[in-house]
């Protein structure tokens, strides 16, 4: 039976995203934002990662593609270069280990693409129905416990994508990949269509796990163990036929039923598996427990030593947010301090990580970054905080995230002992899920409150920004999603809410040992909507203004 199809679908059947490059170069040289067809702009650009921009007058959103956050001190220091001719001297560092620049506008794109051409770096598929950038954990190839190193098949993965054009240029939504090797599986495989984890058997065998069908938005779902044990030369063509899987067979109907998670929902794991070995022409080799890996939201912040015995340094980038000056100053280091590849790695977590620093610089280069304003050693929320875009940029969003964010950062960071755990926290504009609030310890889900009793000058209720807060979120071998335990708390008193479940974990918890999501697990719904509401509703309650 034939599908009927939604407007997207219709839209790409005249004309594929990947066919829109040429009419971007050609409005860019024309300059003329009113003479864009109405398609390329509120859909196409999207392919090469061009969105419009709120409040939608003239400015576009770019991403630029870093498969598992990869990066040159050269290239980042060309991006800097980018973001202070064109973005206005800031961009933002996204949870798929990306870069965004803001404020383009059309007759920018030309130069900005031909730049970043002879930098060797790409926005293809950045966005669109297509497959978006691989992540990675940001210390493949380096961290001294991975368990296999995967920072090479990323890249053969992600390029493999980009160069595929029209192969997978119309999938039914987009495509997430992430492969890693982590011991902590730091880049969240249970929530991507595809998430490789490293694997290492009894033997000596290594290779990886893999979950297919993920995904978060609205109706999360966590991707589903297809047990198998995959080595490491099959990663890629494996990842290809579940592209292929998903652009055969994915619904194209409803718009909101068009994510690969449900097609695997709907089908179950074995006809998934089934289908993705009619596209190999081989079976893939059994193992009934690889099922859901052991995975952590702590960052690989801080000093480490790398496995050849060089150190990495990893940087907290408030809420993601950073200058085109904080990129040249890690280039500039980068390059003063580190020997060999001087490797540069961006996180999931918004965050970056100088690589390949031999010890005898270790002083230097952190004297240095400290008086840059950015210490490797910080208050512990400042590496695990992220914000997403928010209504500053964002079209879909319902809130402000970015800036709130950072003054609650700030705010926690002077009223907060550092803490001697982890815990994430994500400020999220609207449903959609950019910054992952159901995976995380504590997830802000934004909502408009009415101030009950009060009225504009026009007799209307007034509305400010709110926030949804989502406990007891877990990945691992039984993963949960977080569950919304107090709702509609205002954003200008958020930072209260925040303090005191912080204060009340640090008191209450077991102890030192127990983490922010045990203690959750251990106590009562009610109570932890008691520890939320009673500092926001008392009457001495400060808001944090801007």
């Amino acid at each position: 039976m034939t599908q009927k199809l939604n407007k997207v679908e219709e839209l790409k059947l005249e004309k594929d995203g990947y066919d829109v490059l040429a009419d971007i170069i050609r409005y860019s040289e024309a300059g003329d934002y009113d003479a864009i067809e109405a398609n390329d702009l509120e859909a196409r650009f999207k392919w090469f990662g061009v969105y419009r921009q709120r409040p939608n007058v003239g400015h576009f959103m770019l991403r630029i593609k870093l498969p598992g956050g990869q990066l040159s001190p050269a290239q980042l220091r060309g991006i800097a270069n980018l973001t202070d001719r064109y973005a206005r001297g800031f961009a933002d560092i996204t949870t798929r280990q990306t870069i965004q620049l803001h404020w383009i506008t059309i007759q920018d794109l030309k130069p900005i693409f031909q730049e970043l051409d002879r930098l060797k770096l790409t926005t293809t598929f950045a966005c669109g129905d297509c497959p978006r950038n691989v992540v990675s954990c940001p210390l493949a190839g380096v961290l001294k416990d991975e368990t296999i190193d995967s920072a090479a098949i990323t890249r053969q993965v992600s390029d493999y994508f980009v160069n595929s054009g029209r192969e997978f240029s119309n999938l039914p939504r987009k495509f997430k990949v992430a492969i890693a090797g982590c011991s902590i599986n730091c880049h969240l495989p249970h929530i991507h269509d595809i998430g490789f984890y490293g694997v290492k058997r009894p033997n000596g065998q290594e290779g990886y796990g893999l979950l297919v069908g993920g995904g978060l938005s609205s109706t999360p779902h966590f991707g589903q163990p297809l047990r198998v044990f995959v080595k490491p030369e099959q990663v890629a063509e494996v990842s290809r036929a579940v592209a292929v899987l998903f652009r055969d067979h994915g619904y194209r109907e409803k718009r909101t039923r068009a994510r690969l998670k449900f097609l695997v929902a709907d089908k179950g794991w074995e006809w998934t598996r089934d289908r993705i070995e009619e596209t190999l022409g081989y079976k893939l080799e059994r193992d009934e427990t690889l099922q859901y890996p052991v995975s952590s939201h702590a960052d690989h912040m801080g000093i480490g030593v790398q496995k050849d015995g060089r150190h990495y340094l990893g940087i907290p980038i408030e809420r993601g947010r950073w200058t085109a000056t904080n990129m040249r100053t890690l280039a500039d280091l980068s390059d003063k301090f580190a020997t060999g590849d001087k490797r540069i790695r961006l996180t999931n977590k918004q965050n970056a990580i100088l690589l390949d620093v031999p010890k005898e610089n270790l002083a230097a280069i952190s004297a240095a970054l400290e008086s840059a304003g950015l210490p490797p050693a910080a208050h512990r929320l400042r590496t695990t905080l992220i914000s997403c875009t928010g209504t500053e940029f964002c079209n879909l969003a319902v809130v402000e995230t970015k800036h709130r964010a950072g003054r609650v950062l700030r705010w926690l960071e002077e009223n907060t002992p550092d803490l001697d755990q982890p815990v994430a926290i994500s400020f999220t504009g609207c449903p959609n899920a950019c910054a992952q609030y159901q995976v995380f310890d504590i997830g802000l889900t934004g909502i408009p409150v009415v101030l009950k009793g009060q009225k504009d000058a026009d007799g209307k209720a007034i509305k400010v920004d709110g926030y949804n807060v989502l406990l007891g979120a877990g990945l691992g071998a039984d993963p949960k999603f977080g569950e919304v335990i107090a709702k509609k708390i205002q954003g200008d008193k958020i930072h209260l809410a925040l303090k005191g479940l912080l204060d009340a974990y640090v008191a209450q918890r077991a102890d030192a040992e127990e983490t922010f999501t045990a203690w959750v697990a251990r106590t009562e719904p009610e109570s932890l909507q008691q520890i939320i509401e009673a500092p926001v509703n008392a009457p001495d309650a400060v808001p944090l203004m801007a």
